[in-house]
């Protein structure tokens, strides 16, 4: 394992010094030492050299928390000190200080102030947009630097700010998903989502592109509280709203489609979806939130697999790199990789190079730099280069569904329920490319 990470510590090494050369190999302060009365040399100081330095993680609920943790103080740290040591620093450098939102707004805002209050300005979080939302006033006015790896709400792509989201913001995914929909035949829609500035920044942008294509909307759209754990009375309406489309289409039901936007409270929303005929029995299209939930497929594999949930997800940039740390994280949490967690990677990836080259671990001194240095990083994921407004550039989508673990092709054999690709959508030529064998019926198309 050592190894390993050491491998990995001289690549990203490579690297660095590539995305540093237009920057000096450390821009630090330089101190003059004088060793005769004829001869003057300038030396570098390093203030980090024996610095240990303490960054946050802060995980958006308990049921991550179980991967994540052990993702970040295990293979992250270890890859962050191995760096560190190639570069003449201490191996025992970097050190997370994991903590957990347990799926409150609230909560992630203590821990942001506790972070704060403990010296440490540079953290990981707000891996929910309405996490994000409520702590960026606080970060923006103390000076700190908070990276996302899954906030994705339009409403928080703010250029300027202290905020930094190494996915692709949903403004991108709306339109998307309309284009989706209509290529696999669907022409209404019932919309159920999380009554927060992440499902309402969603669907502001995909019903006039949805509109735009001829599709409508049964009914009024279901928001439901992000924190609601019993959803009977919100399927309740859901239901009849998906009776009542599919009626209009005299009983096709390819024709109808549930616009599900959610997080890991889909694995409930499933399970409890199962007793409502109707809309049990249509597709359901998602985004990023319910793409690849581990919980669903742990908590609720049959209903996930029933259902399918078709969910827009970021293209995967499947480099070397990505696949060492796939193998590597596979054995470790005994779960799938996905293109978020490699994101998590590359977001230490950037922190650690700015810090190194800046010599601080203040979020005042790297947020000017974070998208100067992303923008030239090639990393796990791909190549990191951040909008405007410090979002990841717009991507290509693949299309995931929830199938049997015995489904030809599946990456782990056996399981009740897998994640797979079923289309893939190329926003260039706006076109969606389906695969019959993953999803398990032919759409009807426009």
């Amino acid at each position: 394992m050592a190894d390993k990470g050491m491998t990995l510590a001289v690549v990203l090494l490579v690297a660095g010094l590539i995305v540093g050369g237009g920057v000096g190999y450390f821009a630090a302060p330089t101190k003059t030492v004088t060793q005769s009365t004829t001869v003057t040399q300038t030396v570098k100081e390093l203030p980090l050299k024996n610095v240990a330095v303490k960054v946050g993680f802060i995980d958006s609920d308990t049921v991550d928390l179980e991967t994540k943790k052990p993702y970040h103080e295990i293979m992250i740290q270890r890859e962050m000190n191995a760096y560190a040591k190639a570069l003449g620093y201490s191996d025992k450098m970097f050190t997370f200080l994991v903590d957990d939102a347990t799926g409150q707004a609230n909560v992630h805002l203590e821990k942001v102030q506790g972070y704060k209050s403990a010296g440490i300005t540079v953290f990981e979080g707000g891996g929910w947009s309405s996490q994000a939302q409520a702590a960026l006033s606080y970060v923006n006015a103390n000076g700190m630097l908070m990276w996302s790896w899954s906030s994705t709400s339009p409403t928080l792509a703010i250029a300027n700010d202290n905020l930094f989201r190494m996915c692709t913001a949903d403004s991108h995914l709306s339109p998307a998903l309309a284009d989706v929909m209509w290529a696999a035949g669907v022409k209404s829609i019932v919309i159920f989502q999380r009554a927060d500035s992440w499902g309402d920044g969603i669907v502001n942008l995909l019903l006039p592109a949805w509109e735009a294509l001829g599709g409508k909307v049964e009914g009024e759209k279901i928001r439901y509280a992000g924190e609601s754990t019993e959803f009977a009375n919100y399927l309740t309406v859901a239901d009849q709203q998906v009776k009542n489309a599919v009626a209009k289409y005299n009983g096709e039901t390819q024709r109808v489609g549930v616009v599900i936007l959610a997080f890991n409270e889909c694995a409930v929303i499933f399970k409890q979806a199962a007793s409502y005929p109707n809309i049990y029995n249509v597709h359901w299209w998602g985004s990023d939130g319910t793409a690849k939930s581990q919980r669903a497929m742990d908590d609720s594999p049959n209903e996930a697999n029933h259902i399918g949930v078709y969910s827009l997800y970021s293209r995967e940039t499947i480099t070397p790199l990505y696949l060492a740390l796939e193998k590597e994280y596979v054995s470790l949490t005994k779960q799938q990789y996905s293109t978020y967690s490699a994101y998590s990677y590359d977001i230490w990836q950037v922190v650690m190079n700015t810090m190194f080259r800046l010599q601080s671990t203040s979020g005042a001194v790297l947020v000017p730099h974070q998208k100067p240095f992303s923008d030239m990083y090639f990393g796990a994921a791909g190549w990191s280069k951040l909008d405007e407004f410090g979002d990841r550039a717009a991507p290509p989508y693949d299309v995931w569904a929830f199938v049997s673990g015995d489904t030809p092709g599946s990456p782990m054999p056996g399981k009740p329920s897998v994640s797979m690709i079923c289309a893939q959508y190329d926003p260039d030529f706006r076109k969606t490319t389906f695969i019959a064998s993953i999803l398990g019926y032919t759409p009807i198309g426009p």
